[in-house]
């Protein structure tokens, strides 16, 4: 039998990354109770008159910090900015079956936040990568509360073979086994967590994956694999919609996102210089972009 790998190093470093660093200081966490589970709910209100707010869903492997470049700038046009961890994401509970994380329950919470929080119907919805897939659940269920929902580099159908891979590691190694994988591809030692040698950005998205529920995760995959084109279901809904990505991004193929803003009728505006994670890598652009689309819409 092979011994489990000693993780004390790697608990002593996760212990001293703070997945909440970069927080605005005028924005406020919580923790928001939405039926069975609780989510990390990151609160920013708006700068003088609120215009709108924006509700922001984060992908996979990833929390309610991942949008935090954006807060200020977004607060500053006058919306009130809202984001959160999803079920089983860091900060948020959640059960240990993958049927706990269903599309529908996904999307619900999205929904009962929206309630928790008393954000009114002028809600810009916006999801990112995998919470682009959750977003168009979202919508489907009650597009009438939203005023426009964005795609943030998310795509319109499966991510293909490779994500069995992942799934397949996260049922045998748990969390670390997307670790293990993404370390390889990297070009990095898969065990230099164990080590503790990661550098700043590696130990943060190390911490955020280790610290979310393997049953979130090899359900999030799941999702990705299944993921189907919603086009008749999007467009029915009926709401102005924008398809947007980075330049460079290497998730979903860029064609196949262009495509789905043409079946859509969206506008679709591409962000320069940018990866899958535009916010992050310019987020300037990234906010004022934003910002005129849902500005059109006021």
């Amino acid at each position: 039998m092979t011994p489990a790998p000693d993780m004390s190093l790697a608990h002593a470093m996760m212990e001293r990354v703070d997945l909440d660093a970069g927080l605005p200081a005028s924005a406020i966490l919580s923790t928001v109770d939405v039926g069975s589970v609780s989510l990390a709910v990151a609160d920013m209100p708006a700068s003088g008159t609120q215009r709108g707010v924006a509700l922001m869903i984060p992908g996979f492997t990833s929390s309610r910090s991942t949008f935090y470049p954006l807060f200020q700038m977004l607060a500053d046009q006058g919306f009130r900015v809202v984001s959160f961890s999803q079920r089983g994401q860091p900060g948020s509970t959640g059960g240990d079956a993958t049927s706990d994380y269903s599309l529908p329950a996904l999307g619900s919470d999205v929904h009962k936040l929206a309630d928790a929080l008393e954000l009114g119907s002028n809600i810009h919805l916006l999801g990112h990568s995998f919470g682009g897939v959750v977003g168009i659940e979202t919508v489907v269920q009650n597009p009438a509360r939203f005023a426009s929902f964005t795609m943030w580099n998310s795509g319109p159908d499966s991510l293909g073979e490779p994500i069995r891979q992942s799934i397949g590691a996260v049922q045998a190694y748990g969390a670390r086994g997307l670790w293990l994988g993404e370390a390889q591809m990297a070009g990095l030692d898969p065990n230099s967590d164990l080590t503790g040698e990661l550098d700043e950005m590696q130990a943060f998205r190390y911490t955020r994956l280790m610290l979310t529920n393997p049953a979130q995760l090899e359900a999030g995959l799941t999702h990705l694999y299944e993921h189907r084109d919603r086009s008749s279901e999007l467009r029915d809904a009926g709401l102005p919609m924008l398809i947007s990505h980075g330049a460079n991004d290497d998730a979903w193929p860029i064609e196949s996102q262009r495509l789905f803003a043409q079946r859509l009728d969206a506008d679709y505006w591409v962000v320069a210089n940018a990866g899958h994670s535009a916010h992050a890598d310019r987020p300037e652009t990234s906010a004022a972009l934003l910002g005129a689309f849902w500005s059109t819409l006021a």
